[in-house]
């Protein structure tokens, strides 16, 4: 009988490109664990953000402040980027504004700033 209808297989019987996607498989998996351990071992509240002495809240206590009238949303993003979409009720106040602007937002609430 010939060889060359039969595929090349390892000593343990299964096929060589089988061997090759498991191998393969358990790369990519091994890749996704260390991007998720990285990101899961990031903490938002951490040193290695800017300032990391102004607090963070979430999204929905930002909305929750807003609704109550605590607080008020601040977009700090550039005007054209606050026109093409921003969060309902957000002011616009661009970061390289928002210092000589400061005098205009209110002193008795929580500025809340993204």
């Amino acid at each position: 009988m010939s060889r060359r209808g039969k595929r090349q297989q390892s000593k343990i019987g299964l096929p060589l490109p089988v061997w090759i996607a498991g191998l393969v498989g358990l790369a990519l998996i091994a890749a996704g664990l260390a991007v998720l351990t990285e990101q899961q071992g990031s903490n938002p509240n951490s040193t290695s953000l800017p300032f990391p002495a102004v607090p963070r809240i979430s999204p929905s206590e930002a909305h929750n402040q807003q609704q109550t009238d605590r607080g008020i949303i601040i977009d700090v993003r550039e005007a054209q980027f606050y026109q093409e979409s921003h969060a309902r009720g957000a002011f616009s106040y661009p970061e390289s504004e928002l210092l000589a602007r400061i005098g205009e937002l209110p002193t008795d609430k929580m500025l809340i700033l993204y």
